[in-house]
């Protein structure tokens, strides 16, 4: 299993910094549709949709959205921004709270709604991270923030986990991993810092900013951990061997992203 794992994200990894460092923001767009595309597809699943039809239309509709927005409603893309971030800032605290109802398949139009929350900021975000002075650099710090974070949380949970984070959601999780997440992501944001070459006040509203993306980025895990366990199932899709779908590997990114756009434009633009 984890040799399949490997075998994925390697060349999975690789195409992403390609996409994301050596193609134009037109290319980048239409892959971040693609991603939309499918990311759809599954979640219309763990809302309760099981016409393979129906999800597809449901698909094709948020990539139109999607679409849409960035092209005649540009002046509305940061209000979707803020509305998700809100969105984000709520759920992370429900969740830790939550207990999940039981496993059924039942449609839930609630749980569909939200898809039009995530999913189009989440790109909109992106496309607006790729388009910054840099922004190849940026959005792959804010990207790898995310990775860092699963990376230093599974083994600090590992070695030293023995209070659980959200018990009714995700057992494995504990507080102690949620502390690993943010010493790595703040010694990560240390060395981004020096290469983007901000000085020492920049540098410490960047790992501010980190601090804050580490803790969304694991209420994006828990809450898609929350649609799967009320939704009876194990991985949001397939379509990734060794890693389930897509959801499944970009979850805490969905999270993320509007937030990292929104504190970069809050904390670092207007401070430079």
């Amino acid at each position: 299993m984890l040799y399949q794992r490997i075998l994925t994200a390697i060349p999975l990894a690789a195409f992403v910094v390609w996409i994301i460092f050596f193609q134009p923001g037109t290319v980048f767009f239409y892959f971040l549709l693609f991603v939309v595309l499918v990311s759809a597809y599954e979640w219309a699943k763990l809302a309760g949709i099981h016409q393979r039809l129906v999800r597809a239309a449901f698909s094709m509709v948020m990539v139109a959205t999607v679409w849409l927005i960035q092209q005649y409603a540009q002046d509305y893309v940061m209000w979707i921004i803020y509305v998700a971030v809100l969105w984000w800032f709520s759920v992370t605290y429900y969740l830790k709270y939550a207990i999940p109802k039981a496993a059924s398949s039942a449609f839930r139009a609630d749980k569909l709604f939200a898809a039009f929350i995530v999913l189009p900021a989440a790109a909109l975000a992106m496309h607006d991270i790729h388009s910054l002075y840099q922004g190849s650099a940026w959005l792959f710090y804010a990207l790898s923030l995310v990775w860092v974070a699963d990376i230093g949380a599974y083994f600090s949970g590992k070695k030293f986990g023995k209070r659980k984070l959200a018990p009714n959601i995700s057992p494995g999780k504990t507080k102690e991993g949620l502390i690993g997440a943010v010493i790595a992501t703040s010694v990560y944001t240390l060395v981004a810092s020096y290469y983007f070459e901000l000085d020492t006040e920049y540098s410490a509203l960047l790992v501010l900013l980190s601090i804050i993306l580490t803790f969304i980025s694991v209420g994006g895990d828990l809450y898609f951990s929350f649609l799967k366990r009320e939704a009876g199932l194990k991985d949001s899709g397939n379509i990734l061997p060794g890693h389930g779908g897509i959801l499944d590997r970009i979850d805490s990114v969905l999270a993320a992203m509007p937030v990292f756009i929104v504190g970069y434009n809050w904390l670092i633009v207007t401070t430079l």
